[in-house]
């Protein structure tokens, strides 16, 4: 499919930033040119073309970490610390889930981070057969890694590192390249050592990545300095966890010493500012790890803990938050593209979370006429403290248009709502 998005303004994440008036031609899955010339693409015959008038075009949004069929959990628990809303609300409610319950959900989540402009997500949960299914029927791009709990050795730990591998030979590099599958051990206190080194050998043999949860609680590093005589992030290191390519979520209690560890292992942390204040978990420090050399995406965590998937509204508190003690801290730019071409590097996914010619083609166009952009000084600052997600009006992942004009055109939104609202009724309290 050939497609022309005309006369509108980019936001490239390149040099220069900001491009306004220009045209952008997709074809097989990738951006082929982008100018301001109309003479180069007269001579082009396009299968679609979508008037750029008025729109602003950028990458779509990476969320570098989230737990996506937990929208059916979302309101189910507030108001806890982590792990008692863990260990008293999630983790029992989880028992309750089939894969059924976690395909539909897995479509409504697909459908609010299209509506707010995410084209690719990187996840961990259960049942994920039924996760990557939903994510090929969607168009929607994602890494995908089946979430191992095995804090002891043994049969149970041998038989969650089977489930992984089986999930990786299944579906690595599947629908069109779009599904990337990592390994996923859920946290250091959640998973004994022989775990983290057969996720490491898992991941060389596959060339894939180890996806996980580091120090987001002060508890947990404090437990870890007890038991193991060192930060969770030391652990892994003697362990020889981050000779892999890792992405870590949280790191909200990073010591120097672990960010210079994790910087010069190349990992890559998710941040997830709205989940960590809401489970009281405290706030990461992240203009300073990104002056430390560490790579930082954001993400919004899963819908039960955050409670949405809306990553304008993370990449917003990102910067607000950075500039709680210093006005300077993380301009609107380096927010935004904290949220694209950051998150996507952390993921390993150079071809997207920018636009450029030869670059994937995950766009999204979003109506500038509302009364929140004008007078319209600047299309970057009023897109990072202005924008609602509601202004998202279209969106293409790989070259194919998924939402246009407000309307999912790869799968049945409504149905999907209905199905998780008549499911909800087994996770129903009292």
């Amino acid at each position: 499919m050939t497609i022309l998005i005309r006369d509108c303004t980019a936001i490239t994440l390149n040099d220069p930033l900001v491009r306004r008036g220009v045209s952008i031609a997709i074809e097989d899955g990738k951006i082929t040119k982008i100018s301001d010339d109309p003479k180069d693409f007269e001579h082009k015959k396009f299968d679609t073309i979508i008037d750029g008038t008025g729109k602003l075009a950028l990458p779509g949004f990476v969320n570098a970490h989230t737990h996506l069929p937990m929208v059916l959990l979302r309101g189910y628990s507030d108001d806890r610390n982590l792990q008692e809303w863990l260990e008293h609300d999630i983790w029992p409610a989880e028992r309750k889930l089939t894969e059924d319950d976690v395909y539909w959900a897995s479509l409504l989540g697909i459908a609010e981070m299209l509506r707010s402009g995410t084209t690719t997500f990187c996840d961990m949960y259960f049942f994920m057969d039924a996760v990557a299914q939903a994510v090929k029927e969607s168009g929607m791009r994602a890494v995908l890694s089946y979430g191992i709990i095995a804090p002891q050795p043994g049969e149970k730990a041998q038989k969650e590192l089977s489930v992984t591998e089986k999930f990786l030979k299944d579906w690595h590099n599947r629908a069109e390249g779009r599904i990337r599958v990592a390994v996923g051990p859920h946290a250091p206190y959640t998973c004994c050592d022989e775990i983290w080194r057969d996720a490491r050998a898992l991941a060389f043999e596959y060339n894939t990545f180890i996806h996980t949860h580091l120090q987001e609680t002060l508890a947990e590093v404090n437990d870890s300095l007890r038991v193991h005589q060192k930060s969770p992030t030391e652990r892994l290191e003697a362990l020889g966890v981050f000779e892999a390519p890792t992405v870590a979520a949280h790191g909200v209690h990073l010591r120097d010493s672990d960010v210079a560890m994790l910087a010069r292992r190349r990992v890559g942390l998710a941040h997830c500012p709205t989940s960590n204040l809401k489970l009281g978990s405290g706030i990461a420090p992240v203009n300073t790890y990104r002056q430390m050399g560490l790579r930082v995406g954001i993400g919004t965590d899963g819908a039960a803990s955050n409670n949405n998937l809306d990553m304008l509204e993370e990449l917003r508190l990102a910067a607000l938050l950075a500039k709680r003690d210093d006005p300077t801290a993380l301009p609107a730019p380096e927010a935004l593209k904290m949220a694209t071409i950051e998150s996507a590097y952390a993921l390993g996914l150079e071809g997207t979370g920018h636009l450029a010619e030869g670059a994937e083609a995950d766009i999204i166009l979003v109506d500038m006429s509302g009364a929140h952009w004008q007078p319209g000084h600047n299309p970057v600052s009023d897109l990072v403290y202005a924008a609602q997600a509601s202004d998202v009006e279209t969106v293409l992942v790989a070259g194919q248009i998924v939402m246009k004009d407000k309307e999912i055109l790869s799968f049945d939104e409504e149905r999907a709502k209905a199905k998780v609202r008549a499911l909800s009724a087994k996770y129903r309290k009292g």
